[in-house]
């Protein structure tokens, strides 16, 4: 009887996500921009920014889904829902909190196991959205990874900036800077879909351009509708 009780009450103040409509899963790292140490804007072997690209990798490939990463977050957005729910609780739980908790530990062990440097905790939301609203997603993102990317650069290189200062504004003051062209490769996020890196901009305009590892000289351009 008393378990019935409490399951009915966590049923009623536990929100479901969608198993049919794209599952939206952010993650945050905790603090993680709050010291320097962690690169956001550099990738070699141990950087922050090479351990979120490898993640990225690994979970689009897995799931066949979309990740965008930058700075301390990465999306995750899944096309069909069922294939990371049923893969996190065979029992189809499609509990929100359910998909959080297990989600942002395996996230955990794998960004850590790629980290060496300090043990990241991450926050973690998930929600479901119309198929239709996948690119309104990405910019929203895009634009404040952006944000949060040209404030964490003119801290780090020590130039004065003010918190009212605007993205454009900050932009600007960035592309003063000598090392600013490692700032651009980063600035608007970086998208992979199904395990490969694919460029954003491209993609928003409805084609899909993969970005081929440096010993490849061609892209490969996809169209949309042969997803």
């Amino acid at each position: 009887m008393w378990y019935s009780y409490f399951y009915e009450i966590q049923k009623k103040y536990s929100l479901r996500v969608s198993t049919k409509n794209p599952l939206v899963i952010r993650l945050d790292g905790k603090n993680a921009t709050k010291t320097r140490k962690n690169d956001f804007i550099n990738n070699y072997s141990g950087s922050f920014l090479n351990s979120m690209e490898n993640c990225a990798k690994y979970f689009s490939g897995k799931y066949n889904c979309y990740a965008l990463f930058g700075s301390d977050e990465i999306s995750f957005i899944f096309p069909t829902p069922s294939v990371v729910i049923d893969d996190l609780d065979k029992e189809h739980c499609n509990f929100s909190q359910e998909v959080c908790s297990l989600f942002s530990q395996y996230y955990f062990d794998y960004f850590n196991l790629n980290y060496p440097a300090e043990k990241i905790f991450w926050h973690a939301k998930c929600f479901s959205i119309n198929k239709d609203k996948i690119n309104s997603y990405l910019r929203h993102r895009s634009r404040i990874i952006s944000n949060v990317l040209t404030t964490f650069f003119l801290i780090k290189n020590q130039s004065y900036h003010e918190e009212k200062d605007t993205l454009t504004e900050r932009l600007d003051k960035c592309k003063k800077l000598d090392n600013y062209s490692a700032l651009e490769d980063v600035l608007d996020g970086i998208l992979y879909y199904n395990g490969k890196r694919i460029d954003l901009n491209s993609f928003l305009d409805g084609k899909v351009v993969e970005i081929q590892s440096p010993e490849t000289d061609t892209n490969l351009t996809i169209d949309l509708l042969d997803f």
